[in-house]
C-alpha cells in the first residue's frame, strides 16, 4: 500500500504540472532508462530516470521524496513522461526506478537514552532507572543527510511531580537546522532482589539464591526489602516462589538456637571456665537471651546465644544453677 502511494504521489507530481511544458523537439530523442539512485537535491530531473536526455530539455519533474521514504517510477510514470517530453522509450511491462533521498534516522531508542541521561543529571537518587514513553507512536525522525549527525535536546523541562517531560529533538542537516517537539511520560524504576530459585521455610538466604529486577516504583512499599544486607544470612518464615518481590515480614535473622535442641551452656570468669549441656526452652538467633534447661539439674536458666548450639551464661549468680 505505501509503495503504491508513493507511485501516486510521484505520478500526481508528474501530471500537476510541476515539470513545465516540454521544449519542443523535431524528432524523438532516443533515450535509456537509469538504474535506481539516490539523490541529495530537492527535487528529480529527468536525466535521474533517462540517461542520453538533452539538456535544453532536462528540468526538474518532482520533488525529491521526503528522507528514508523511496519514490517508486512505475511504467506507467515513466511512459508518460517519455510520452510527454518526446523520448524515444517505451515500457517493457516491469519498467521502474527508485528514487531515494539521503537520510539518516534516528530511532526511539537513541532519543530515548539521550532524556534518560537528561533526567539522570539532575535526579537526587542515583540508583534509580528510568524509562521513557513517547506521546507520538512508532518515534522515528528522518533526516535529510547522509551521515548521522549529533543531535540535542533543547528547552528541555522535567517535572518529577507530574513524571512528564518536554524537549525540542535539534540537528543540524545541509538542508539547515531540523527541529522536532518532542513529550513524553516518565516511569521511574528500582532495582530490587528477588528470589532465584524457591526457598522452603526455615532455609537461609544466600548471595547465590537472589537475583536482580527492575521494578516500578509504585510498587515499592516501605516494607519491601531493596538491599541485600537485609537478605543474606536471615531465614525465610514461610516457603517462598522463585521471583519473589521480598518484604520485611519475609524473613527473620537466623536461628542459631532451635527451641527443644541440645546446647551448650557456658560460664566464663576471670577465674573459671565451665560448660554443661542444656535444652533450649525457645528459638534463638545471635544476640538473643533464650531459656535454657539444664539436662543434668534440670533448671531452667537464662542465657545468650553467641553461636550455633551455644549459650553463654553471663552472670555468677547463675552458676549454681548451671550445675
Amino acid at each position: 500500500m505505501k509503495k503504491s502511494v508513493r507511485v501516486l504521489f510521484a505520478c500526481w507530481l508528474v501530471l500537476s504540472g510541476i515539470a513545465g511544458s516540454p521544449s519542443p523537439c523535431v524528432a524523438n530523442t532516443a533515450v535509456t532508462l537509469k538504474p535506481d539512485l539516490e539523490t541529495d537535491r530537492r527535487a528529480v530531473r529527468l536525466s535521474d530516470l533517462f540517461a542520453g536526455v538533452p539538456s535544453e530539455i532536462d528540468r526538474d519533474i518532482a520533488q525529491a521524496p521526503p528522507p528514508c521514504k523511496p519514490a517508486v517510477y512505475n511504467e506507467i510514470v515513466l511512459d508518460k513522461l517519455a510520452e510527454t517530453y518526446r523520448l524515444d522509450w517505451q515500457a517493457q511491462g516491469t519498467d521502474h526506478v527508485t528514487v531515494s533521498s539521503a537520510c539518516a534516522r534516528v530511532t526511539a531508542d537513541m532519543i530515548r537514552t539521550a532524556v534518560i541521561a537528561k533526567i539522570k543529571t539532575d535526579a537526587s537518587d542515583k540508583k534509580l532507572n528510568f524509562d521513557i514513553a513517547f506521546d507520538t507512536r512508532d518515534l522515528e525522525i528522518d533526516l535529510p543527510t547522509d551521515k548521522l549527525p549529533n543531535f540535542r535536546l533543547e528547552n528541555f523541562a522535567y517535572d518529577p511531580t507530574a513524571r512528564q517531560f518536554r524537549a525540542d529533538f535539534t540537528a543540524e542537516t545541509p538542508l539547515g537546522p531540523y527541529v522536532v517537539p518532542l513529550t513524553g511520560r516518565v516511569s521511574v524504576k528500582r532495582t530490587v532482589p528477588v528470589l532465584a530459585h524457591r526457598l522452603e521455610a526455615g532455609e537461609t538466604v544466600a548471595l547465590s539464591d537472589l537475583d536482580w529486577i527492575e521494578v516500578p516504583d509504585e510498587r515499592i512499599t516501605a516494607d519491601v526489602i531493596t538491599e541485600t544486607n537485609q537478605l543474606v544470612g536471615r531465614e525465610v518464615r514461610r516457603d517462598i516462589a522463585e521471583g519473589s518481590i521480598l518484604r520485611a515480614h519475609d524473613v527473620i535473622p537466623q536461628r542459631l538456637v532451635q527451641r527443644g535442641s541440645l546446647v551448650t551452656m557456658k560460664i566464663e570468669t576471670p577465674f573459671i571456665s565451665i560448660s554443661a549441656q542444656g535444652k533450649a526452652q525457645q528459638d534463638g538467633a545471635l544476640g538473643d537471651t533464650v531459656r535454657v534447661v539444664n539436662t543434668q539439674s534440670n533448671r531452667i536458666v537464662e542465657g545468650v546465644v553467641t553461636g550455633p548450639g551455644t549459650i553463654e551464661i553471663r552472670t555468677t549468680r547463675k552458676l549454681a544453677l548451671a550445675e
